[in-house]
């Protein structure tokens, strides 16, 4: 557990031990200041054609949001309506310190961090956080 009683993600000691010696890697994670989840709604329905053709439209309710954890449902329906599926899913929104606290749970440590995969700099504009991350030395 962290400091803030986060546990670490199996996934990064995962990668860590799939790394090579000098091996880094790179992820994408929505900026929390951009807050994009208050977009989220069925009004900013989505149309999407599936493989096999068909148009199904892809909408998103939010549920709640506790501190940096966003609950909500994705609900995949025909165009006429008709519900085919409802998800319901959770997303933690985390800071470039939250994420920080996670990378060194985990035997990482920052190489790089941008606010957009053309290398600029993490603003409160950013709508996304890009990080490089390589094992600790």
């Amino acid at each position: 557990m962290s400091d803030h009683g986060r546990r670490t993600p199996r996934r990064l000691v995962a990668i860590g031990a799939a790394l090579c010696e000098d091996g880094q890697f790179a992820f994408e994670t929505r900026h929390p200041q951009a807050r994009a989840w208050e977009n989220w709604n069925p009004l900013n329905v989505s149309e999407v054609v599936d493989d096999g053709g068909c148009v199904l439209r892809v909408w998103h309710d939010v549920e709640s949001v506790t501190g940096d954890v966003v609950t909500f449902s994705e609900t995949t329906a025909r165009p006429d309506g008709t519900v085919l599926r409802v998800e319901r899913a959770a997303l933690r929104f985390l800071d470039t310190v939250g994420l920080d606290e996670f990378l060194a749970g985990s035997g990482f440590e920052v190489a790089a961090r941008y606010g957009d995969w053309h290398r600029g700099p993490v603003t409160t504009e950013s709508r996304e956080i890009i990080t490089i991350a390589r094992r600790r030395s």
